[in-house]
């Protein structure tokens, strides 16, 4: 969908039934279809394998290997009387973050729903402690079952080790992974209540065992992979630590064997297959899909940005570059047949000749020619003057008296573009006098060329202000470089700063000033770069300044300053595309609905928009929805299902936005009408965001009342006023952004989520968040809430540059505590632009 706006792309971090597919997640999931089923078949490695529990492993043990940092893996497996399927995700190539449902299928889920197989959930994760070197192994510690109902809590420490096509791992389980108990526990010596494990199970689940961690009698596990000479395919030999003993749930199981062995065929770069035969006497089948988030990229085909017409300016001419002084400092000492040292060599001049000032100084009145020679090129071109003929060799000659350019040191010829006078873009003669621009045309190429979404051009002296919103580029740097481009081409020398006011929504967030001959002597030679790369300054956006008075303004018209566009970004977009709803975590199994989204926006000025949502109803499996939860709080989420399934044609949303900005750092924003599937009401949100700090705090207030069913008009008798304060910090190790928040929730439960998110320089980023609050065993199954989230930048699937992103988030249960409002715009998202660092690392791109 094309919309004037950067809305808040944010993943709604509670649970994937309750927030709606943003308007290109169809599309998106239908592209990764598409490349799982066209990827090459690839070359195995050993220690890439995921384990028959999720994770990287061999079948039913862990291994000390990790996948590729930004890895995420989906994994299903079956190996009578369990199903397994679990999502795993390395936010870096040292942790393991992953959630698993396990389905028992000779145990029932309960009188409540006595036909459905028993569902069990939980969570895992895995550290590297010591990393893997010529002698020594790499060892790794992990959780299984970790905040779960404990059925299959298990604790351990492995190491492996590689040779050759050969990777050996050896390690030591507790819990489910040492059910055969070798010895006593070692660890007994530190704390003799270690020496007993007690039942770490729990009815309800979501509680942290932590007192069970590491306790009773462990036993070894191990095994050896093996990469075979044909390249998809990798042998496994293992042996595993749990006799089968003490299974969950009274499930019985022989075990005929310790030994375990199996294969995994690697049928392209995202896809694996696994198959083996384990206890002896059972057969495993599973496949593994999985794709590496921060390596996610597109080629882009944005078009050809404007070609540069190169600088006329003295200091800029290809015979002022660095390169060419350097020449001709060597060339001085060869021919005096001195070898320059290493402090003077940069300023040594032929004999009679003066020190030349540097590339990067202009002449001063300190600096006049001396009175025993002649003044240089340089001197005489700053002077007004064509440089003389006559004399000592002129500063752009060498000793011969052949001219200096860039061919002279491997740079362009002579005659290149880069040369002025030798060029195909427009001359300083050429351009109109500032009276004459046609400044309407100039805001519509901005936009064309660099997706900047004028709103106010206006001049000050020998600056050019843009104010305007970046829509188009992730990378803002991208933008203005090309809007450089084109204000280059278009405005008369007498310009010669270019200042870009951002905003998002009405909101100001930073200028950034170019200097123009800078920039264009870099664009035309790359040796000019760090010169005009440290010109470039950012600093804080206030919001703008009430109008001048008519006596004001009149008296800046005749001077050529003041206003030369405004514009109100009025305007109507909307688009189609599918949407997926879905629902995990109760004995009915993965719950889906295919939909087809109307996306629409109406913005009425530069601070506010409606926007709709609606969704028609192609394709679910809602029928199989009849197993609702017991809930001792108001049903907030639980009710879910009968949404989903209430209607062919719904609204999602339907609300009116507006912001606001107190001061330079304060941001605010109201809302009101449907603001999502199930919760229509007003709110309002607060932020205060400084420049240049890692750290931001928001407040929201929102009174909301349930709706209907039908997704149409009609509410529900439940209300509830609900809000946040959340401080934001970013850590500045690893892009890591740690968000906490305390409040309210949707069913008047109070407590707190935290929320932990790794972002790559692709634009795409991981997260977990936990939430705990005042419920208690009222909270029911679960105990709290949990999930992993995933964001993705939308032009890491698309051939043109966009500034969207999509997400997704896996969270095991559905309930009703810690069930936040899933809003739409969060302040937060829209003024990311206050993070300078982002700004910085887009350097690269000023000239793309």
């Amino acid at each position: 969908m094309s919309s004037p706006f950067r809305p808040a792309n944010h993943v709604t971090h509670s649970r994937p039934e309750q927030s709606p597919a943003l308007a290109r997640n169809g599309w998106l999931a239908l592209g990764m279809a598409g490349g799982l089923l066209g990827a090459q078949i690839a070359h195995a490695a050993t220690g890439e394998s995921q384990s028959d529990f999720g994770g990287v492993g061999l079948m039913q043990t862990p291994t000390a290997r990790f996948a590729p940092q930004g890895e995420l893996s989906f994994t299903y497996s079956r190996t009578q009387p369990y199903k397994r399927f679990s999502v795993n995700a390395a936010p870096f190539d040292w942790m393991e973050l992953g959630f698993r449902y396990v389905s028992v299928e000779t145990v029932s889920y309960g009188a409540a729903a006595p036909d459905r197989d028993y569902l069990d959930k939980s969570f895992d994760t895995k550290f590297r402690l010591l990393q893997e070197g010529r002698y020594q192994p790499e060892v790794a510690v992990g959780l299984r079952d970790l905040g779960g109902t404990g059925l299959f809590s298990s604790e351990y420490l492995v190491a492996s080790k590689r040779y050759g096509d050969l990777d050996f791992s050896l390690g030591l389980g507790w819990g489910y992974l040492g059910t055969r108990g070798d010895f006593s526990n070692p660890l007994a010596v530190v704390r003799s209540s270690l020496e007993t494990r007690s039942d770490s199970t729990s009815d309800d689940g979501g509680d942290f065992q932590l007192g069970s961690m590491f306790s009773g009698s462990p036993a070894v596990f191990g095994g050896i992979e093996y990469q075979t000479p044909w390249d998809p395919l990798t042998l496994m030999l293992e042996y595993e630590g749990n006799d089968y003993s003490d299974e969950p749930l009274t499930v019985e199981i022989e075990q005929d064997s310790p030994v375990n062995l199996g294969a995994t065929v690697k049928v392209n770069d995202n896809l694996s297959l696994h198959g083996g035969w384990e206890r002896g006497n059972t057969a495993m089948l599973g496949l593994s899909l999985s794709t590496n988030l921060a390596g996610l990229a597109q080629a882009k085909d944005d078009g050809t940005p404007e070609a540069v017409a190169p600088s006329t300016h003295s200091r800029y001419r290809n015979d002022q570059t660095p390169e060419a002084f350097r020449v001709r400092s060597l060339n001085a000492n060869a021919s005096s047949g001195t070898a320059p040292s290493a402090s003077t060599a940069s300023a040594a001049q032929p004999a009679g000749v003066a020190a030349e000032p540097s590339a990067y100084e202009e002449p001063s009145a300190s600096k006049k020619p001396s009175a025993n020679r002649e003044p240089s090129a340089y001197e005489e071109r700053s002077a007004g003057k064509e440089p003389s003929a006559h004399g000592e060799p002129s500063a752009n000659k060498d000793q011969q008296g052949r001219l200096l350019t860039l061919d002279s040191f491997g740079g362009a010829p002579a005659d290149s573009p880069l040369e002025p006078g030798a060029t195909d873009g427009p001359q300083a003669k050429d351009l109109p006098r500032l009276a004459d621009v046609d400044w309407d045309a100039l805001a519509d190429t901005l936009r064309a060329q660099s997706g900047l979404e004028v709103s106010q051009l206006r001049v000050e002296g020998d600056t050019l202000i843009v104010e305007a919103e970046a829509t188009r580029f992730r990378d803002d740097l991208q933008a203005e470089g090309r809007a450089n481009r084109v204000l280059h081409n278009r405005l008369p020398a007498e310009i010669t700063t270019f200042r870009y006011r951002l905003s998002s929504n009405g909101l100001a967030l930073r200028e950034d000033e170019h200097p123009r001959q800078p920039f264009v002597a870099a664009a035309n030679d790359r040796r000019f770069g760090a010169e005009y790369e440290h010109s470039i300054t950012a600093h804080a956006a206030s919001p703008r300044a009430t109008s001048p008075d008519s006596a004001d303004d009149a008296a800046r018209q005749a001077t050529g300053d003041g206003v030369k566009l405004a514009r109100e970004p009025f305007g109507f977009s909307w688009g189609f595309s599918p949407s997926l709803k879905q629902n995990f975590g109760g004995p009915d199994g993965y719950l889906y609905q295919l939909n087809l989204q109307l996306d629409a926006l109406w913005r009425t000025d530069r601070n506010g928009w409606f926007t709709g949502v609606a969704t028609y109803q192609l394709a679910d499996n809602f029928d199989s929805y009849e197993y609702i939860a017991d809930s001792e709080l108001p049903r907030v989420r639980t009710y879910v299902g009968e949404y989903i399934k209430e209607t062919d044609l719904g609204i999602t949303s339907l609300q009116y936005n507006r912001t606001h900005q107190f001061g330079r750092d304060w941001y605010a924003q109201a809302y009101g009408g449907i603001l999502e599937m199930m919760y229509a009401g007003v709110g309002a949100e607060l932020l205060y965001r400084p420049m240049n700090s890692s750290l931001a705090l928001g407040l929201d207030i929102n009174r909301v009342r349930q709706r209907e069913f039908d997704q149409q008009f009609g509410l529900r008798d439940y209300s509830v006023t609900t809000g946040h304060a959340t401080a934001y910090w970013q850590s500045g190790w690893h892009d890591v952004l740690v968000k906490g928040s305390v409040g309210r929730y949707l069913a008047g439960d109070v407590g707190a989520t935290l929320d932990l998110s790794r972002s790559f320089s692709n634009g795409v980023s991981v997260g977990a968040w936990a939430t705990l609050t005042d419920a208690g065993d009222d909270y029911g199954e679960g105990s709290f809430d949990k999930g992993l989230y995933v964001s993705i930048p939308l032009d890491a699937f698309f051939t043109t540059s966009s500034k969207g992103s999509t997400g997704f988030a896996w969270a095991p249960l559905t309930r009703d505590g810690g069930a936040r409002l899933n809003r739409r715009y969060q302040l937060y998202d829209m003024t990311r632009d206050r993070d300078p660092e982002t700004y910085w690392e887009g350097i690269d791109k000023v000239y793309k």
